[in-house]
């Protein structure tokens, strides 16, 4: 068995050292072989000329093998290869003379000689591609394990070559099959023969994944007990990398198997188990089945075993985490009471975020007492903690930044909520506050949610922070009109309107001489929510008084001076 394994594992390997370096330095003929297929052949010689070319391989192939004979060294084993090769190409040619000879044969054209000819050459191809199998397996050999963990990467990177050009010759003898049961030829041996060479190959390529996926295991469990062994974690690499090398492999034989009617559901149930990957060559009902089965199984035995223990410790757990919250919910409105009987002049946001942290706090310490009740252990829970709260605070950047601006806000207090400010190009009443953004409703009654950096970061106006505010109105009266008589008009109106404090004075001066006019400013004072009242009658009052009294509200004008010009001038 191990022999086998050996021989059926690693026969991929050597060939792959020298097929990079002779494919580099010699044309590949067989790509332009495979357009080629798609072509209609339209002529008789044209199959002549593929039995030349097939005549030609093969005694290209002889006078390769007798130069091999006849070497040693390196000479010998580069002419091994290119003889390995040559069978692979012979094979692709093969196969390409029978589809065109079936293509005539559906359009009537071909004569017998060559469908005859070509039933010879798809016979002899099982025992082509069984010995190119055994040539290139023979060459292979899986890397000692004494090597370093890059000469492993590199040794593995070139079995899993060779390990394509394998497949290559798998799917070659796959469609001669189907090319000679298409010609009428019994393919009950070479069928028998081509199916047991796929499950031997299955199995080994099994047997090599589930080695390979017990040493990551091992390794694994080595880098946990010297997480500064450098080597062990790059070992740890190769084989996960090895895993997904061997498992490419089988996703190309398993479809070959299925095609032939083999079982593959063990093995694309070890390919989920190894590799965690579902996809749709995966998903078949037999592997589901066979995975729910082992499942439900392996469910029923650990309830068997440890069901009691585990239901009395999730119970105690559920009943610990119960009394932490009815606890939290009783300091809450504890503090709630306290805060508001303090009289205490805090933001709504830092009220809110008093009263958070404290039941959050009991939450906290009430689920760790009852995780340590229930047997889990603290330490690496909080060291584990310690490693997500820096990669969190990394990854949150910008969410950290609204969160100290949102504790600057909440320290300075430059606005709270039902304020009216004006802020990073904003203008409405502050709605809603928390730690990270800021939320507030425009005078045209949209809603707009600015994270606190951006306000903390721009000016803040906050338009509603003192209970008086003082209107600013400008009003322009005719050049010719009385200012005495303006002043007096604009001082009555303001004395009779009732909204406007007599503290702070109401101040109307001649402000400037205008352009058009001459110009008043008119300064009242009045409460908050008064402003725009005010604001909104004074002119209207004004305007109505200024006719009653006759005085003119001039609009800007200009003159213009025609000068004509005398014939002289012209």
């Amino acid at each position: 068995m191990a022999k086998h394994f050996r021989g059926g594992l690693a026969h991929n390997i050597f060939l792959s050292v020298f097929v990079g370096f002779l494919f580099m330095t010699t044309p590949i003929a067989w790509s332009g072989e495979v357009a080629a297929k798609k072509e209609v052949v339209q002529n008789i010689p044209e199959l002549d000329r593929l039995l030349a070319v097939i005549e030609q391989q093969r005694d290209h192939i002889k006078d390769l093998q007798e130069r091999a004979n006849s070497s040693e060294g390196q000479i010998k084993t580069i002419l091994e290869v290119r003889v390995d090769r040559a069978w692979v190409r012979l094979l692709e040619k093969d196969v390409l003379f029978a589809e065109e000879v079936h293509k005539e044969a559906e359009g009537a054209s071909a004569e017998n000689k060559y469908r005859q000819q070509a039933a010879e050459i798809l016979g002899t191809q099982s025992t082509i591609g069984k010995m190119a199998i055994k040539r290139i397996s023979s060459r292979s050999r899986l890397p000692a394990p004494d090597l370093s963990a890059a000469e492993q990467a590199a040794a593995y990177a070139k079995l899993f070559r060779v390990q394509e050009v394998l497949n290559h010759v798998y799917d070659l003898l796959y469609q001669s099959l189907n090319l000679s049961e298409k010609f009428g030829l019994d393919i009950t041996e070479p069928k028998r023969v081509f199916k047991k060479e796929l499950a031997d190959r299955a199995a080994m390529a099994g047997l090599f994944l589930d080695a390979t996926t017990n040493q990551v295991v091992a390794l694994q469990a080595s880098v946990a007990a010297v997480p500064d062994d450098a080597e062990l974690k790059s070992r740890l690499k190769v084989a996960q990398s090895n895993i997904d090398g061997i498992s490419d492999g089988m996703k190309e034989v398993l479809p070959l198997m299925e095609s032939l009617e083999m079982n593959t559901d063990s093995y694309r149930e070890q390919l989920l188990s190894a590799t965690g990957e579902i996809t749709t060559d995966i998903l078949d009902v037999g592997v589901i089945t066979k995975l729910l089965i082992g499942w439900w199984d392996a469910l029923v035995e650990l309830v068997a075993e440890h069901g009691p223990n585990l239901l009395i410790k999730i119970l105690l757990f559920c009943f610990i985490v119960f009394i932490a919250r009815k606890v939290a919910n009783t300091v809450q409105r504890l503090v709630e009471r306290g805060l508001d009987r303090a009289k205490l002049q805090l933001s709504e946001l830092l009220r809110r975020m008093v009263i958070n942290v404290v039941r959050s706090v009991i939450m906290v310490f009430g689920i760790l007492i009852a995780l340590a009740q229930v047997g889990v252990s603290l330490a690496p829970l909080f060291a584990g903690l310690g490693v997500a709260g820096f990669v969190i605070a990394f990854a949150l950047q910008d969410s950290l930044s609204n969160f100290a601006s949102g504790v600057m806000i909440l320290i300075y207090r430059p606005f709270d909520v039902g304020d009216l400010i004006e802020t990073a190009g904003v203008s409405g009443k502050v709605s809603q506050m928390s730690i990270v953004n800021t939320t507030i409703l425009t005078l045209d009654n949209q809603t707009i949610i600015l994270p606190n950096n951006k306000i903390w970061g721009d000016v803040i106006r906050n338009v509603t922070a003192q209970q008086t505010r003082r209107i600013d109105l400008m009003f322009g009266i005719s050049y010719t009109d009385d200012i005495p008589k303006a002043e007096r008009v604009l001082q009555e109106i303001l004395d009779n309107d009732e909204k406007i404090l007599k503290d702070p004075e109401p101040i109307v001066r001649l402000h400037e001489l205008g352009d058009s006019s001459v110009n008043f400013t008119v300064r009242p004072w009045v409460e908050m929510e008064d402003y725009w009242d005010v604001y909104w009658s004074v002119t209207r009052a004004v305007k109505i008084r200024f006719d009653e009294e006759g005085i003119s509200i001039p609009f800007p004008q200009r003159d213009v001076h025609l000068h004509p010009q005398t014939p002289q001038e012209s």
